[in-house]
């Protein structure tokens, strides 16, 4: 990212370049997707981290699951959020959580996450 620049700046910039949608990650605030439509951000879920290694790779694991099974791509982000939120208050690097441990997180905090019914 440049120096100073938002992540919404960023995905903004980036979506302008490309033609798809761009995410942006901004940890433990959550990730910006820029496409044709805007930028919108879709909230974390808040957790006190215990190790941040493998979060990137719940991520985008997740968030790839659930394109690939046709969900929207703010649907897809927001559990991917809850993914990498799950990941980071376990030790270790293979810490993705289940689809279960994922759809309970969603359930319970839906109007917060930015997850549709």
């Amino acid at each position: 990212m440049p120096e100073g620049a938002a992540p919404a700046e960023v995905a903004e910039a980036l979506a302008g370049l490309l033609p798809a949608a761009v995410l942006v990650r901004d940890g433990g605030r959550g990730t910006y997707v820029a496409d044709r439509a805007g930028v919108r951000h879709v909230p974390a879920h808040a957790v006190t981290p215990v190790d941040t290694n493998g979060a990137g790779d719940a991520h985008t694991g997740v968030l790839m699951a659930c394109l690939a099974r046709g969900a929207g791509l703010r649907d897809a982000t927001g559990r991917a959020n809850v993914s990498a939120a799950i990941a980071v208050t376990r030790e270790g690097p293979a810490t993705a959580p289940t689809a279960e441990e994922i759809d309970a997180v969603v359930a319970e905090r839906r109007s917060t996450l930015g997850v549709p019914d």
